[in-house]
């Protein structure tokens, strides 16, 4: 599950330039960038049953292949939020009717918040729960991974545009601005959207990945061992 949620704030006023004065943008303060990741606690349910399990919709794939017919024993269901707000500044010049754009800031927010279910077909205290948990585990500490790394790509994208597009606009008509301003949000959006497709595309490959045959065997094979009878 993944989510993308994008606003560009309202123009904020600054103090009109004086009359006396030519109209020249430049910002006071250059832009803030801040990309920065929150996560959620991890919450269990080892309330629901296999069948139940197997009505989830997940993001990876069996790696038996479709001809096997398998039930899923556990799955972490996480989601990674990623919000962004764009904020301006702009001034006027009411006798000349121009004005200028800042932008002040872009803040995103990338959030995790992963659930990890095990069937309750598996006591908390047997091996096959403790196996799952630690498989599960690993889903989580990809999603952790890919979002640290995110993180520096996102900010490093931003600061590209700023650097190419600049941070100042105008001067410019006055009823211009608005639409100057929902143009450079509309433009930060994308990147932001672009470097969103990449992260959720990686994330997709790194989670598969995890979910392989050797894994699975593994797991069926070390705790057949723990539950072998032993000969007296």
């Amino acid at each position: 599950m993944f989510g993308l949620g994008i606003v560009v704030a309202g123009l904020l006023y600054m103090s009109a330039t004086p009359a006396s004065a030519a109209l020249e943008c430049h910002a006071k303060t250059s832009p803030r960038i801040n990309v920065r990741p929150t996560k959620s606690r991890i919450k269990y349910d080892f309330t629901k049953s296999k069948a139940q399990l197997n009505s989830v919709n997940v993001d990876t794939i069996s790696p038996y292949g479709p001809r096997h017919k398998t039930s899923v024993s556990g799955l972490m269901s996480g989601s990674i939020q990623l919000k962004s707000n764009i904020s301006f500044l702009h001034e006027t010049q009411p006798y000349s009717g121009r004005g200028c754009v800042y932008l002040k800031a872009v803040n995103v927010r990338i959030h995790v918040e992963p659930t990890i279910f095990i069937a309750r077909e598996f006591p908390k205290d047997g091996c096959m729960h403790t196996a799952i948990l630690a498989h599960e585990f690993k889903h989580v500490e990809v999603d952790q991974r890919i979002v640290n790394k995110y993180i520096n790509r996102i900010g490093t994208a931003i600061t590209k545009f700023v650097d190419l597009k600049g941070h100042e606009y105008g001067p410019i008509r006055a009823e211009r601005m608005s639409g100057l301003q929902a143009e450079v949000g509309n433009e930060l959006n994308a990147v932001v959207r672009e470097m969103n497709d990449l992260m959720n595309e990686e994330r997709r490959e790194k989670q598969q990945a995890i979910d392989n045959l050797e894994e699975y065997e593994a797991i069926g094979t070390r705790c057949k061992s723990v539950n072998k009878p032993r000969r007296r």
